[in-house]
């Protein structure tokens, strides 16, 4: 059987195929701006209530009979898709680029992200999904099963940082577990999210099962309040606690991948070229605009001058041109918004006495918006920078003295998603890592843990609860469903009526024999 014959079974798909609905209408339209240079790049729709109620109702049409095929045939879907996206690589690419305002080679790191974590689940998802049989000491004569059914219609709610990655992973491993989707991608990234669905239309998966739906904040609010079973949203923190509380009036399970305030905690013994070299460019990536970059450094007193120097070089030789310009490698701060905030921090920390090495001041460039990478020193705790997400090359340096202090401020702020131990010793890091708040731990590494894909990602704390990307991102889709069964066809439970005598002594005997402290408790179960 093949996709056309599959997307036959589902109702209604055959009717969308041939153009059967009746026509949409429309509200008003968000146009899509470059960041690098304000040129338009298309508009869409944004979605009525009407046609969040339709997609609703589609999408809940349709997704009976997409949970009812086998995951093989799912796979067959998603195995299209991601050649889809192979074929559209180029055109993602620079849609990325116009669109979010990245340089080209990380518009090609997220795009590489992307399709290697669809092909991870590709080879992996049967095996993830399949049932899984246990068993139960107290009960040996039943069969027991655990299964992982779909929750049924699943909203993704998307941003704009990461907009092809952070929107592909969780409607495919939505989709891979018999889901269907309403997808709303963030109006800063509508281009994306348009070639996202067009590829899925490409990859022949039934229109009832997949929806993209434009707008601002009350489109999401709609969206949850149109009450899909479960929610994945990534975003920020006040955006996620709305969601989160919203959804709880509901009792809509929602997955949260929310902020960070990420440390780099620098041993005195690390490589501290290499070193600065990774913290750098974990903080400047994407112009720092990744909820796990490094926004603030700790490290030792003893080295600390000697680091600040050599990132300071390597922001003045990879980033920075002779004359302070930036680089082509600098991306654009993609929304005006977030230039705000970032220059807001900055200004907050300089006024109380924080000191900037490089950077601290916009960038005029092109008439887009950028922002000088800036390396703040003399921070302290209290100070916004080093509380608050900054979302933007920014990197507030802290010295410790004892690795107790180095623990306490890296755990010293509301978030908990990602930090990294820098250091020769990986002992000594190990016994760091029970001790640090954070959902994940990098060695010598640390902006390239948002991508492992065999791996699961998430935070605790303000980061938000969750988990995607490996197993636990595609069973994070469904729920568990447990079977049991008899196994040799007795006519009688032993736990069942009448209560007897026998039965008295037998489950006496049974606990003394299983729990008994010491073996004289044991020996009573023969007595």
């Amino acid at each position: 059987m093949d996709r056309r014959e599959l997307v036959a079974g589902i109702p209604g798909a055959q009717a969308r195929q041939n153009g059967q609905n009746a026509a949409q209408t429309y509200s008003e339209t968000i146009v899509s701006r470059s960041p690098a240079g304000g040129d338009v790049l298309g508009q869409v729709r944004i979605a009525t209530s009407q046609q969040i109620g339709q997609a609703m109702e589609e999408a809940r049409l349709g997704q009976a009979a997409w949970a009812r095929l086998s995951i093989a045939q799912r796979l067959l879907f998603v195995r299209t898709l991601r050649d889809a996206l192979y074929r559209q690589r180029e055109r993602i690419t620079r849609v990325l680029i116009a669109e979010q305002g990245k340089v080209y080679e990380e518009a090609q790191v997220e795009f590489l992200a992307t399709i290697e974590q669809v092909d991870f689940y590709l080879r992996r998802a049967a095996a993830i999904l399949a049932p899984e049989q246990v068993s139960e000491r107290l009960l040996p004569h039943r069969k027991l099963w655990v299964a992982h059914r779909p929750y049924g219609v699943v909203l993704v709610i998307a941003p704009w940082n990461y907009p092809l990655y952070l929107s592909t992973i969780p409607v495919v491993t939505a989709l891979l577990a018999g889901n269907s989707v309403l997808y709303k991608p963030s109006e800063y990234a509508t281009q994306i999210g348009e070639l996202l669905a067009m590829a899925i239309a490409e990859a022949g998966f039934p229109p009832e099962i997949f929806h993209i739906l434009h707008g601002y904040g009350p489109t999401g609010a709609a969206l949850v309040e149109a009450g899909p079973d479960r929610i994945f949203f990534t975003g920020s923190v006040p955006t996620g606690k709305r969601i989160a509380h919203a959804a709880a009036e509901k009792l809509i399970p929602v997955t949260l991948e929310l902020g960070g305030k990420d440390a780099a905690i620098v041993l005195a013994d690390a490589d501290i070229t290499r070193a600065a070299t990774g913290v750098v460019w974990s903080a400047m990536f994407n112009a720092g605009q990744t909820c796990g970059s490094v926004e603030r450094v700790l490290v030792d007193r003893r080295i600390a001058d000697r680091f600040v120097a050599a990132m300071q070089k390597v922001i003045e030789r990879q980033v920075l041109n002779g004359d302070g310009s930036p680089r082509r490698e600098l991306a654009a701060v993609t929304t005006p918004a977030q230039i705000e905030i970032i220059d807001s921090q900055v200004k907050d920390a300089l006024a109380q006495g924080a000191r900037a090495v490089t950077g601290g001041h916009r960038l005029d460039r092109a008439g887009g918006r950028y922002y000088a990478p800036t390396i703040l020193v003399d921070v302290t705790p209290g100070m916004r920078v080093f509380q608050e997400e900054t979302f933007g090359p920014v990197v507030a340096v802290l010295p410790f003295d004892t690795l107790d202090e180095a623990v306490t401020l890296n755990n010293a702020t509301e978030f908990g998603l990602i930090a990294s131990i820098w250091t020769r010793d990986e002992r000594a890091a190990l016994r760091l890592t029970p001790r640090l708040k954070v959902g994940n731990v990098a060695i010598n590494a640390h902006l390239e843990a948002t991508g492992l894909t065999s791996t699961p990602w998430g935070g605790i704390k303000a980061s938000g609860y969750g988990r995607s990307h490996g197993p636990d991102g595609l069973l994070e889709m469904t729920y568990s469903q447990t079977i049991n069964a008899d196994r040799f066809g007795f006519l009688h439970e032993p736990f069942w009526y009448p209560y007897t005598p026998v039965k008295r002594s037998f489950f006496s005997r049974l606990i003394h024999l299983l729990y008994g402290p010491t073996w004289r408790d044991r020996l009573k179960a023969l007595f």
